[in-house]
């Protein structure tokens, strides 16, 4: 028996609303899942959001423990596994201490000393990271810094940039030390220098649990042994680090050392300030200090040295003869 139209359309229209009603549940549904998704979606965003502030203080912190070459190594390279390892490479060392540290701090109080020590190894840390030194560590008021490491960089720009910071470091002591005063320390800061240049180990040392990326060999105690020799107040440099620097400083006439550990006298040359630029030019011979003047080594041969060079001779030593006839 054949449907009637009627009947035909009260089917159709049955079977339509069912649809609907099925098309709505798997809305719902689907809306739910969205729902589900979007919550989702939003705490991994949140943890990600953490996660990445928890990795940016972990780079913060690390920054201020390790040297600005190696925590790039480490950041752009972090599939290279950390191991012990070492090479040799010529390098320029530096080590600075506070004169009479230790009676300093026996005499005044412990929060004093500690804001005072930590304002000077970060004014020094500043001033070493203007010239890209590595930062080796410190020890109490020591600290040890070295240059070379980069494959940028050859060994005279980093003899140069060592002794430039230094010397900057030195201008920067004088005036924390009125500071000090101010603060009440018993005394004046007054720090000794020294800077060596030589071949040294440097690499991970340590254990596979727990190693320092630092550098070790003769050389390094000579720099350690220059500090140790110098006045207060200046930088004692060797005579491997003068050949590379000579062009930039003004030093006294050197002196022959004994260094403790080494068999044979080393040549020592106390730093009385950078050349200006005029001065780089010239190549003067008599050296204008404070009191008096310096008097370098000269060299004259008939047959050899030029006009110019024996112009610069005479009016150095007629500077010289002007200023003794002053006093």
């Amino acid at each position: 028996m054949k449907e009637s139209p009627l009947e035909k359309y009260k089917n159709l229209a049955s079977w339509q609303e069912k649809q609907i009603l099925k098309a709505k549940r798997e809305i719902q549904d689907l809306q739910i899942m969205y729902d589900n998704v979007v919550e989702h979606s939003t705490l991994i965003e949140n943890d990600l959001e953490n996660t990445n502030v928890q990795m940016q203080e972990l780079l913060d912190s690390m920054k201020k423990y390790l040297s600005p070459q190696l925590f790039n190594s480490i950041v752009r390279s972090p599939q290279k596994k950390a191991e012990l390892s070492y090479e040799r490479k010529k390098l320029t060392v530096f080590f600075s201490d506070i004169v009479g540290f230790t009676q300093i701090t026996d005499m005044i109080e412990p929060e004093t000393l500690s804001s005072l020590i930590n304002d000077y190894l970060n004014e020094m840390s500043l001033i070493a990271l203007k010239y890209e030194g590595t930062i080796d560590k410190f020890i109490g008021d020591s600290v040890m810094i070295f240059f070379g490491d980069s494959e940028s960089e050859d060994e005279q720009e980093s003899a140069r940039k060592c002794v430039k910071m230094a010397w900057e470091m030195l201008k920067k002591t004088k005036i924390l030390s009125e500071e000090w005063i101010a603060r009440g320390s018993p005394s004046h800061l007054k720090v000794r220098m020294g800077i060596n240049t030589g071949f040294c180990t440097v690499g991970n040392f340590g254990s596979s649990n727990r190693m320092d990326y630092t550098i070790i060999g003769g050389q390094v105690n000579i720099a350690s042994r220059l500090e140790k020799l110098s006045d207060e107040n200046s930088i004692t440099i060797s005579n491997s680090t003068y050949k590379l620097v000579k062009d930039i400083v003004l030093t006294e006439p050197p002196v022959s050392r004994e260094i403790k550990g080494i068999s044979h006298p080393i040549e020592v040359y106390k730093i009385i300030r950078l050349k200006n630029d005029e001065e780089m030019v010239k190549g003067e011979y008599c050296i204008p200090t404070e009191t008096g003047f310096v008097l370098k080594p000269i060299s004259y041969d008939t047959n050899y040295t030029s006009k110019k060079e024996r112009d610069t001779i005479v009016q150095s030593l007629e500077t010289a003869l002007e200023n003794i006839r002053k006093k």
